[in-house]
C-alpha cells in the first residue's frame, strides 16, 4: 500500500514577512517544552486556515485550535503526539531550517510500526530523507515519522484529515 509521508510547500511565508516574523518573534520569551522551546501561551493561525490547507493539499483539512506555535527545535529525533492516523503536522521555517526523516536501523519505518528505542543514539538510526527549508517553505509530514530539526525557528499546525472516499 501507498502512501504520502511528505508534501513540500513554497510561499506559506514570503522571506520578507518571515523576516519580520522572525524579528518580532525573537524579543519574546521562550520555555522549554518536550520538542524545544516555545513562547507559553501564544499561537497564531491565520484566517481561514481550515480551507488554505485544504487547497493546498487537496485534502479535506482541519485546523487544531492548539495549533501555530513557535518553536526553536530540540535537537533530537522523535515524533510527534497524534490521535490518529489521519493526523498531519505542518511545519513552516521561519529561519533557514533542516528537516530530516529517519528510520530506525532494526527495520522499523516509524512510531506506528514501534517507538520504544534510544532516540539519542544515532547510531541506531538511519536518515532516510532531509529537506532544506528557506524561509517561508513549509513541510506537511506524518507525526508518527521519525524526524528532526537541525536547527531554526519554526511555526508548526496540528490538522486532522478528513477522508474522502474515492
Amino acid at each position: 500500500m501507498s502512501i504520502i509521508k511528505t508534501i513540500t510547500v513554497d510561499g506559506f511565508y514570503t522571506p520578507d514577512s518571515a523576516k519580520q516574523l522572525e524579528s518580532v518573534l525573537y524579543t519574546l520569551q521562550y520555555d522549554d517544552y518536550e520538542y524545544g522551546k516555545e513562547i507559553p501561551n501564544f499561537n497564531m493561525i491565520p484566517p481561514d486556515a481550515d480551507n488554505m490547507f485544504s487547497t493546498a493539499t487537496g485534502m479535506k483539512l482541519t485546523v487544531d485550535t492548539d495549533s501555530g506555535k513557535f518553536r526553536i527545535p530540540r535537537l533530537m529525533i522523535h515524533f510527534e503526539s497524534f490521535e490518529t492516523t489521519n493526523d498531519w503536522v505542518f511545519a513552516v521555517a521561519i529561519q533557514e531550517s533542516t528537516f530530516n526523516l529517519f528510520e530506525h536501523k532494526s527495520g522499523v519505518e516509524n512510531a506506528l510500526q514501534g517507538y520504544n528505542f534510544n532516540y539519542h543514539n544515532l547510531f541506531e538510526w538511519e536518515l532516510t530523507v532531509n529537506y532544506q527549508l528557506k524561509p517561508g517553505q513549509g513541510i506537511l509530514f506524518r507525526p508518527w515519522l521519525f524526524h528532526s530539526f537541525d536547527m531554526g525557528l519554526v511555526q508548526n499546525f496540528r490538522l486532522l484529515e478528513t477522508p474522502t472516499s474515492i
